[in-house]
């Protein structure tokens, strides 16, 4: 297992990060991808199976290699130490990719292991601890005044506590059968391009249908450094935390018994993290927690609201109210968005920006942001009364994908997107009011700029706005992107258009 990975976000856009080894350990499959990988002619496409979309990665091998064999006794990582680390991770098979940067320690005697994320996947620093022994895994995440702490399984050996990663991994794949040796290449660290030993294993898992593919780059003198580390999976999964393929660079070495000491495992926050038990963790992610889920960026976006999960006596109550308050009911249209931003404007810790002001990035931002945000536990009484308020994504993923749909429309349709991109807004309102438990909007109130709806946008107005009480959309289920119009219902004011992957489909709430 890979003990990296990581994902920005900071106020509403996404979190960039200069690269130390720029160019290299980017997805590629030919050398003309990697120019800017390594000095000038050594960028080439390495690609160490046959699985290329998890394997094939840039490298940088100039040529007056230092001669000598190689041998995976080599790669066995020190027992103690710790390192900068800087990780570069594609989540799917599309192009997105995810960046964090920070220090890592690892103590194989303890059992324990440690990430100091600055920032991390909010733009805030982190820390991470992982905890195991006999008694059990534990794992503890705190980000900015919150800490949560929760056991960590593995499914396949339930009855078996789950141990940190070995540092001879490398050796025992090779034992097996499943490693070989790939090259001696350049990494970069520290500003210097440094001699490595590639060693790649690969293992495929017949009856899942899946192969997995680890890289190990591991430094000759001293040697057993591991300057870079790369895992790619056939079958990535953003709900269980498994990207396709991912990079982790290390560097600044601290080697030996005093480079770790057990004060640097010490739980954080003082150890007043809110324990949380096993049930409540499914429900809120929506699988159980294993130790895969650890360095997946999804995850720890999500993991960040754990703790304003619970619904307060009134949430709940406004969740079970199907019809809305006189707050939200209007005459027209025009009239329920003015009681809509009265609502939103009454909150002076909230943030308020009109739709039409809003980038497609900060709106896309504002989505990501929300639904990580979300309570399972309101979802869930809007599924069980088959209430339009239900949630249209069970994934990042689904998310992700309707947003890169709709920078196609853009491209493709703006008078369309333009509905679709203020039918966006309209959903954001919705989720924040209805599926943020008070702790929640209280929580992404700083980093949040939400819609409001005061009148067209600083542009000219499309013809939904032209029409009192109608808001142009494309019906539900079509295909062909023809624009009609949809009236609409001022006692169920919120009227959402959104982008599906084949239409813009409209519903009332």
């Amino acid at each position: 297992m890979l003990a990296c990975a990581g994902l920005g976000l900071l106020g509403l856009g996404l979190l960039s990060l200069a690269r130390a080894d720029q160019g290299c350990g980017y997805q590629c499959r030919s050398d003309s991808e990697c120019g800017s990988c390594g000095s000038a002619g050594s960028g080439r496409c390495s690609c160490p199976d046959a699985v290329l979309a998890i394997s094939c990665t840039c490298i940088s091998a100039p040529s007056g290699a230092p001669e000598g064999p190689s041998d995976v006794k080599d790669s066995v990582w020190p027992r103690q130490w710790t390192a900068n680390v800087e990780t570069w991770t594609y989540s799917d098979f599309s192009n997105r990719t995810s960046q964090a940067r920070g220090k890592f320690y690892y103590d194989a005697e303890l059992q324990r292991s440690r990430a100091d994320w600055k920032p991390y996947i909010d733009g805030r620093d982190a820390v991470q601890v992982w905890i195991s022994g006999p008694e059990g895994s534990r794992y503890y995440v705190k980000s900015g005044i919150l800490c949560i702490s929760f056991g960590i399984s593995d499914p396949g050996m339930p009855s078996e506590p789950v141990g940190l990663e070995r540092a001879d991994w490398m050796q025992r794949c090779q034992e097996l059968g499943f490693a070989k040796y790939i090259g001696r290449e350049q990494v970069r660290v520290d500003g210097q391009d440094q001699w490595a030993d590639h060693w790649s294993c690969h293992v495929d898992y017949e009856k899942a249908n899946q192969s997995i593919t680890f890289q190990n780059w591991h430094s000759l003198a001293p040697k057993g450094l591991p300057l870079r580390v790369t895992g790619g999976n056939s079958a990535p999964n953003a709900q269980k935390g498994s990207p396709r393929l991912n990079t982790a660079w290390y560097s600044n070495f601290s080697v030996g018994p005093g480079a770790t000491k057990p004060e640097d495992f010490q739980k954080p926050n003082f150890g007043l993290c809110i324990p949380v038990g096993e049930q409540e963790v499914e429900e809120f992610f929506g699988h159980p927690a294993t130790q895969g889920h650890l360095f997946s960026g999804d995850f720890h976006r999500r993991a960040r609201f754990l703790p304003h999960a619970s619904p307060r006596q009134e949430d709940m109550r406004r969740a079970r109210q199907k019809k809305p308050s006189s707050s939200f009911l209007g005459s027209s249209f025009s009239q329920a968005m003015e009681k809509l931003n009265a609502v939103l404007l009454s909150d002076p810790a909230l943030q308020t920006k009109p739709c039409g002001y809003l980038t497609t990035s900060e709106l896309h931002a504002t989505q990501r942001l929300l639904f990580d945000a979300r309570s399972s536990s309101l979802d869930a009484v809007y599924r069980a009364a088959s209430d339009s308020r239900q949630m249209v994504h069970v994934s990042p993923k689904e998310l992700l994908d309707e947003q890169e749909h709709f920078k196609r429309l853009e491209a493709d349709n703006p008078e369309v997107a333009v509905i679709a991109r203020d039918g966006a807004c309209h959903e954001v309102v919705m989720w924040y009011i209805h599926h943020l438990t008070t702790d929640a909007r209280e929580a992404v109130e700083a980093a949040l700029s939400a819609p409001a709806f005061a009148g067209p946008p600083p542009r000219q107005s499309h013809k939904a706005l032209q029409q009192p009480g109608e808001l142009c959309c494309v019906p539900h289920g079509a295909r062909s992107g023809r624009v009609s119009s949809c009236p609409h219902d001022a006692i169920r004011q919120l009227l959402r258009c959104r982008v599906g992957l084949s239409s813009i489909a409209c519903t009332e709430h």
